[in-house]
């Protein structure tokens, strides 16, 4: 009798000892997804502990279908009445796309048609809520200076999603390539946005390159043949974002990344203009071409 009271204490205390374990793993993974999503991580890993079951599950659930919460304007931008009640992140959008249009001076009709056209259908907005954002538009064209506090907003929130970081360089390229070719005052003012975004300067020349119907490979130009090994590693390893000296393993790594964030697929939507599509299929191009060759080196 003592033995069998033994084993089925050992085999409680196995089975608590267990269920703590996977309160552990859930409590770790609740938090990782409260902190992606803007919430106080370390409340809702706490409250995966402390609660008893089946709560774990239902706190589980919970934050997985809890939306993303917007990061916050400062509150001196954010107590002006062009952003009251506004999403932070399309005013932030809408600020930046008004600071490049402005940047030479004017803004045109056919940038804010663009504008327009592009965030509406991208962003699944109606007409007239698109221009309940007109104030921040407004507020973008008087406020160049804070274009880092926009920029930052829109990172905060997008950062994970490279698909929509660079629908946004499309959109702000666009708009400093409407009528024709850039001038420096706008083409600084995009490069400034777009590297505070975490765009490259390939990435930067491939897309510009979109709107003016050059080829938009990489940019470094030349035949291969023609190059030395130095100049190849260095043109492929900008093209996929590592230092020449990168080992094989890393290089691994930013191509699986690479390939994930450009691939068609992913950036096929009716909203996407064909020319972004075009965009993605010559880099995902770049990309197996950079890979290939460095492979070969490295290996």
């Amino acid at each position: 009798m003592f033995i069998v009271d033994f084993l089925m204490e050992l085999l409680g205390l196995g089975m608590s000892l267990f269920l703590w374990l996977i309160k552990f793993a859930l409590a770790g993974l609740v938090g990782a997804i409260a902190y992606f999503k803007g919430r106080n991580s370390w409340i809702w890993a706490g409250l995966t502990l402390i609660l008893p079951w089946p709560f774990p599950i239902f706190i589980l659930i919970g934050i997985c279908y809890m939306p993303k919460k917007y990061p916050k304007l400062p509150k001196e931008i954010r107590d002006e009445p062009a952003f009251k009640d506004k999403n932070p992140v399309i005013a932030s959008m809408m600020a930046l796309s008004a600071m490049i249009a402005k940047s030479d001076g004017s803004v045109t009709k056919d940038e804010i048609h663009f504008i327009k056209q592009f965030i509406a259908g991208h962003f699944g907005m109606s007409a007239s809520e698109l221009n309940s954002y007109a104030e921040a538009f407004d507020y973008g064209k008087d406020h160049p200076e804070h274009y880092q506090i926009f920029t930052q907003v829109v990172k905060t929130y997008y950062g994970h999603r490279r698909d929509i970081i660079l629908a946004l360089a499309y959109l702000f390229i666009g708009i400093a390539m409407q009528g024709g070719d850039t001038n420096t005052a706008k083409e600084n003012m995009t490069r400034q946005i777009l590297l505070d975004l975490g765009i490259s300067a390939y990435e930067y020349q491939a897309i510009r390159a979109a709107f003016t119907g050059e080829s938009y490979g990489y940019q470094g130009g030349g035949n291969p043949s023609m190059q030395s090994r130095e100049d190849l590693v260095k043109k492929y390893s900008e093209v996929l974002g590592v230092s020449p000296d990168a080992s094989l393993s890393e290089i691994k790594k930013a191509y699986r990344k690479l390939v994930k964030e450009y691939h068609p697929d992913k950036l096929a939507s009716g909203s996407v203009p064909e020319d972004y599509i075009a965009f993605a299929n010559q880099k995902i191009r770049d990309i197996n071409e950079a890979y290939e060759y460095l492979e070969k080196v490295k290996s």
